[in-house]
């Protein structure tokens, strides 16, 4: 099936043609149910958040909670970068409860279940404890360094999601995690695929940027599997990156606390600093796809095919 795409950006965002894209002011939007269709398999992406409340931690928190009422996830993706500055020391870091229990505790989302990835300040602590919390409190759902989850929407839609250990892949051979990769997006049947990394495929902020050797490995992998989008932080902003006559998109939450200035190149769809998550609903042979900031708002919105 041939993939369709539009694009609609609002707020300080970039209505996008099939070639260019224009810049446009448009009057931002709550987000309400009326975006999504109402049977969508909805989850969320936000990344780099770990602050102990500060910044803008606690707003996102509460936007997160405030569309839930209205379009509530099956489930979390932390793209990384979970605590700051150093991770945490073990399963009993006080962290826990003063940058996540007690951040995410809102009534629409306080047992909704999280699926977080390593950022690289999380391998300056325990990684291990990282992985354990998950048998502390299972609303953590990091089972592992790097590990998959299959699901299946209510209209028998299937997903696969790839979460990702990107600081030795980025920095190292990593070469069993590469061949486990590999063989998971091989394997995998589902409609819709998903990769999850904290280190950004392509990047236009001036901090970080793109990072090459996911470019030269990954890149590939996703596109010989046919995988749809690949969700990643690391830059504090929030960013849409498409090549044109690209089958991959490349979206980039990491807005979840503190906030850097945002960058533009040649395939920069969407890029800001605001501080917001994204929301990701999956009906069918259609991706909607949404950036929502600390207000509720509809930022930057986007819908393909599969």
């Amino acid at each position: 099936m041939k993939s369709t795409f539009t694009v609609c950006a609002l707020l300080l965002s970039f209505l996008v043609s099939s070639a260019m894209p224009s810049d446009t002011l448009v009057t931002p939007k709550q987000f309400d149910a009326s975006f999504i269709p109402a049977n969508a398999y909805v989850f969320y992406v936000i990344g780099d958040w770990g602050r102990r409340g500060k910044y803008h931690q606690i707003p996102v928190a509460e936007a997160m909670n405030k569309t839930a009422l209205v379009a509530k996830p099956e489930f979390i993706i932390s793209t990384g970068d979970n605590f700051y500055t150093f991770g945490v020391k073990s399963v009993k870091d006080k962290l826990w409860k003063k940058s996540f229990e007690d951040i995410y505790n809102g009534e629409a989302i306080k047992n909704t279940q999280w699926y977080p990835v390593l950022g690289n300040h999380d391998h300056y602590g325990n990684q291990n404890a990282e992985v354990n919390y998950s048998k502390v409190n299972p609303r953590w759902g990091m089972r592992d360094h790097y590990y998959s989850e299959n699901k299946t929407a209510n209209d028998s839609t299937k997903l696969t999601f790839v979460f990702t250990n990107t600081e030795p892949l980025a920095h190292s051979a990593a070469n069993e995690q590469w061949s486990w990769i590999d063989s998971t997006l091989s394997q995998s049947k589902a409609d819709w695929k998903f990769v999850v990394g904290h280190h950004p495929v392509y990047s236009s902020n001036p901090m970080h940027g793109n990072t090459p050797v996911l470019i030269k490995k990954l890149k590939p992998m996703l596109e010989k599997y046919t995988a749809q989008a690949y969700f990643a932080g690391h830059d504090h902003d929030m960013q849409h990156q498409r090549a044109e006559g690209a089958t991959v998109d490349y979206f980039v939450s990491g807005a979840g606390s503190e906030l850097r200035p945002a960058g533009r190149m040649s395939q920069t769809l969407f890029a800001e600093s605001i501080a917001g998550f994204a929301l990701v609903a999956i009906s069918g042979n259609t991706m909607y796809f949404f950036f929502i900031d600390e207000n509720g708002n509809v930022v930057y919105q986007y819908t393909r095919g599969k």
